[in-house]
């Protein structure tokens, strides 16, 4: 699907990849911008997702333990893979669906509902109440696009909580 939209697929009014991503940093202060913004929102979804402990579901961490990587090697290659994955989920649900939808309904709101309905199905293999919160988180990320004009906030805080999921960074 991203190798499609890079290609060139059916975005109204963009022809190349930087227009669907919301164009290029012209300046290192749009890039420590973007990587404020991107903590930020961060820690607001890392929160919501913490909070939603509070409410009946149980730690996701269980169902992510199939993939979770050991060793220096699988290390490394999951941070490259959830680089990846914040910017290919991030260019398909927040760059390509959600705009979409929004060219096809004019609806802002409801651009960003059925995305985030659609990204969280997508993660049906973590069952059902963790495609509750995905679909939550990706409102929040279809907020934080559709706020910013740029999908690379939410690329960047995207990235960083892939990695963090499975691969806590110690401290001390």
């Amino acid at each position: 699907m991203a190798a499609y939209i890079w290609l060139g697929g059916m975005i109204p009014g963009a022809t190349r990849l930087c227009d669907i991503v919301g164009g290029r940093w012209s300046n290192i202060k749009e890039v420590l911008r973007d990587i404020a913004i991107a903590m930020a929102s961060w820690i607001v979804f890392a929160a919501v997702g913490e909070l939603s402990s509070f409410v009946g579901r149980p730690s996701h961490a269980g169902s992510l333990q199939f993939i979770k990587p050991l060793g220096a090697i699988e290390v490394t290659l999951w941070v490259i893979m959830s680089m990846t994955s914040g910017f290919c989920e991030e260019l398909v649900f927040r760059g390509y669906f959600q705009k979409q939808f929004l060219a096809s309904t004019r609806s802002a709101a409801f651009a960003m509902l059925a995305q985030a309905v659609l990204f969280g199905i997508c993660h049906w293999y973590q069952g059902v109440k963790q495609v509750i919160l995905i679909s939550v988180l990706g409102a929040l990320y279809g907020i934080l696009a559709h706020w910013r004009k740029s999908l690379r906030p939410g690329m960047i805080a995207h990235a960083w909580a892939d990695v963090l999921n499975v691969v806590p960074i110690p401290f001390g």
